[in-house]
C-alpha cells in the first residue's frame, strides 16, 4: 500500500496514456483515407514524402502529380513555384515514425506513397510517444519541489483536465503534445543549467530550443524562462546578465546549436525561395497585429477563451502569485513567459488559431504552467478546508473538460467561434439544438487579415431555412408509418437506416416544401435577396409599378412557387 502511495503519478500517468490507447483505437481514425493526415498537419507533415518519397523539395512533381497537391497544402509563390509555409521542426519529430511505416509499407501490399494506413497509424501514435516523454520530465520538475500528492493532482489536471487530451487522443498530429512534451524537457535542462552550466547542458538547450521554435516560432518566448529562472529581483536581474556575459562561451554554444537545429530550414528556404531567412506566412496574408492584441477574446471571450474553454488554467493563472514566497524562484519566469505569450499569441491576426478544441496554442504552455497550478493545489491543501474545495474543483473541472471533449466531438461546441448565446444553449447538453445553430458566429476572415473581428453567422438564412423545413420533414416522415416500416424492412443497423432515411428525405423533400406555401415562399424570398443582378430588376419592376421592393419580391416569389408546383 505504501508503494502505491509513493508512486501515485506514475499511476495517473500510466492510466491516463492507457485512456488514450482505448480512445484511439475506439475511433480508429487512421482506418480512413483522408484522416489524420489533415488540416494544417498536411503542411507539416509534407517535408517527408517531398524528401524521402518524391525526392523533390521544391515540390515541382506535383506539376505532373496534382492529386497530392491537396494532401500537401503548399502556396503557389507570385514565380509559380511551390512553397511549404510551415516550418520542418514537426517533421523531424515525425520522421521516425514516418521512417517505420515506410518500411512497413514497402515489405506489405500497402502503398509506399506516405500517406496510406501504415503511415497514418504510425503517425497518430508518435504523438503517444512524445506526450510520454514529457510526462516523465514533467514528473521530474514536479517532484523537485512537491510531494507525490501534489505531482499527482498536477499531472492528472494537466493531461485529463486540459486540452492536451483532446490533442493527444483525437488530433494527435497537431504541434501542440510534441511541444508540451519538448517544453517539458527544456524546463529540466533549465533546472540543471542553473545549477551546474557545463557545455553537455548548453547544447541541449541549444537544441532543444532550436526544435521548438522550429515547430511553432512564437514559442521563441520560452527563452524567457530560461533567462529568468531564479531570478527574484531587479538586482538579480543584473547579475544574470554580467552571468550570461562572463560565460558567453556557453551562450556561444546554446547559439551555435540552436542554428544547427534550424539548417534544415534555412536550406529549404535557401532551395525554394533563394533567402536564408523567409517569412513564409506572408504568402498567406497572415502577420500580428501588435497595437491590436486581443487579449480579453482570447483569455475569457466566448468565441475561444482560453479560461472559458480550459478552466483549470485559470487557477494555475492564479497560481503564480502562490510562488511569490513559496516557489520565488519560479515567480517572475513564470509571469513574465505566459504574460509575454498571451500578448503574442492575443496580437495574431487570427488569434483563435483556427477551427479547434479550445485555445489549442496555449497547450503548449502546460509544462510551464503546472509548476504554478501545483503551487495552488499545495498551499490549499495545507488546510483541511481548503484543500478538500481545492480537490472537488480541480476534479470537477477535470470531468468538464472530458465533458467538453464530447461536446466538441458532437459540435456542441463549434470548432470555429463560440459566442455567449450558443455556449448557454448547449451548456452541459452533448447535442446540438436548433437554435445553436441559428446564433453561432464564426470569424470574418478577410476582415481578420486586416484586424478587424466581426463575427458572421456560421449559416446564412437560406440554410437555417432549409435547417428548418428538413426537421418538419424528418417529423413528417416519422408519422408515416408504412414509410417507416419500409426503412425497417432494407435494414435494421441505424447506420444503414438513417443512410436510407436521408435518402429518401432527399428525394421526396422537394415535392413537400411544394405543398407547404408559407414556409416555401420564405425561402424562395431568400434566394431572391441573395442573388444581386436579380435584385438589381426586381428594383426596375418595382419602381415601374410604383410599389415597394419587398411587394415586388413577395409577388415575383408567388409567381415562382406557383411555377414549381406546376411541374
Amino acid at each position: 500500500m505504501k508503494q502505491i502511495k509513493n508512486n501515485i503519478s506514475w499511476i495517473v500517468i500510466i492510466a491516463a496514456l492507457i485512456s488514450v490507447v482505448i480512445v484511439s483505437f475506439g475511433h480508429h481514425r487512421w482506418v480512413k483515407e483522408g484522416n489524420v493526415i489533415e488540416w494544417d498537419v498536411k503542411s507539416y507533415y509534407s517535408y517527408l514524402p517531398a524528401a524521402i518519397i518524391y525526392q523533390d523539395m521544391t515540390l515541382n512533381f506535383l506539376k505532373d502529380n496534382p492529386e497530392v497537391y491537396d494532401k500537401m497544402w503548399p502556396v503557389e509563390m507570385d514565380n509559380g513555384d511551390y512553397l511549404i509555409v510551415t516550418s520542418s521542426g514537426l517533421s523531424i519529430l515525425y520522421s521516425p515514425f514516418f521512417m517505420m511505416a515506410h518500411g512497413v509499407a514497402l515489405i506489405t501490399d500497402y502503398t509506399a506513397d506516405g500517406y496510406s494506413l501504415p503511415y497514418r497509424f504510425s503517425l497518430h501514435f508518435s504523438a503517444l510517444f512524445y506526450v510520454l516523454l514529457g510526462l516523465i520530465f514533467l514528473r521530474k520538475i514536479l517532484k523537485r519541489f512537491f510531494d507525490e500528492k501534489i505531482t499527482a493532482l498536477t499531472l492528472l489536471a494537466v493531461i485529463i483536465g486540459t486540452n492536451l487530451y483532446y490533442y493527444t487522443a483525437f488530433e494527435a498530429p497537431m504541434p501542440h503534445a510534441y511541444n508540451f512534451s519538448l517544453i517539458a524537457v527544456f524546463v529540466w535542462l533549465t533546472l540543471l543549467w542553473h545549477e551546474n552550466p557545463k557545455i553537455r547542458n548548453s547544447i541541449g538547450i541549444g537544441l532543444l530550443y532550436g526544435l521548438i521554435v522550429l515547430i511553432r516560432p512564437t514559442n521563441v518566448l520560452v527563452i524567457l524562462f530560461f533567462i529568468l529562472w531564479d531570478v527574484k529581483s531587479f538586482r538579480e536581474l543584473k547579475d544574470r546578465i554580467i552571468f550570461f556575459i562572463k560565460r558567453f562561451d556557453l551562450v556561444l554554444i546554446m547559439i551555435l546549436f540552436f542554428l544547427i537545429a534550424w539548417s534544415p530550414q534555412f536550406a529549404y528556404w535557401k532551395t525554394v525561395t533563394d533567402q536564408w531567412i523567409f517569412y513564409s506566412y506572408g504568402e498567406k496574408d497572415a502577420g500580428f497585429f501588435f497595437g491590436n492584441p486581443q487579449i480579453k477574446n482570447i483569455l475569457i471571450s466566448y468565441k475561444k477563451g482560453w479560461f472559458v474553454y480550459t478552466p483549470i488554467m485559470f487557477f494555475a493563472f492564479i497560481g503564480i502569485f502562490s510562488m511569490i514566497k513559496r516557489l520565488k524562484q519560479a515567480f517572475l519566469p513564470v509571469l513574465v513567459y505566459i504574460l509575454a505569450m498571451i500578448y503574442v499569441l492575443s496580437s495574431w491576426w487570427a488569434w483563435w488559431f483556427g477551427g479547434g478544441f479550445g485555445l489549442r496554442a496555449f497547450i503548449d504552455t502546460c509544462a510551464i504552467m503546472a509548476i504554478p497550478l501545483a503551487s495552488l493545489l499545495d498551499v490549499s491543501l495545507k488546510r483541511k478546508f481548503t484543500g478538500i474545495i481545492a480537490i472537488v474543483v480541480l476534479l470537477t473541472l477535470t470531468w468538464f473538460n472530458t465533458f467538453q471533449i464530447r461536446q466538441y466531438r458532437k459540435n456542441a461546441i463549434h470548432y470555429w467561434w463560440m459566442n455567449k448565446e450558443a455556449y448557454w444553449e448547449t451548456f452541459l447538453k452533448l447535442y446540438t439544438t436548433d437554435r445553436y445553430w441559428e446564433v453561432l458566429t464564426k470569424p470574418d476572415y478577410e476582415k481578420a487579415r486586416k484586424g478587424i473581428y466581426e463575427a458572421i453567422p456560421v449559416l446564412t438564412e437560406q440554410q437555417k431555412n432549409k435547417r428548418r423545413f428538413e426537421k418538419e420533414y424528418k417529423n413528417h416522415i416519422y408519422k408515416q408509418k408504412p414509410v417507416m416500416d419500409s426503412l425497417h424492412a432494407i435494414s435494421e443497423n441505424k447506420e444503414e437506416l438513417n443512410q436510407h432515411f436521408r435518402e429518401y428525405m432527399n428525394q421526396n423533400i422537394d415535392e413537400y416544401i411544394l405543398h407547404n406555401k408559407t414556409d416555401t415562399l420564405k425561402i424562395i424570398k431568400q434566394n431572391i435577396r441573395d442573388q444581386q443582378e436579380l435584385m438589381e430588376k426586381i428594383k426596375d419592376k418595382a419602381e415601374n409599378r410604383d410599389i415597394s421592393i419587398d411587394s415586388m419580391i413577395t409577388m415575383d416569389a408567388v409567381y415562382l412557387f406557383k411555377q414549381g408546383k406546376r411541374k
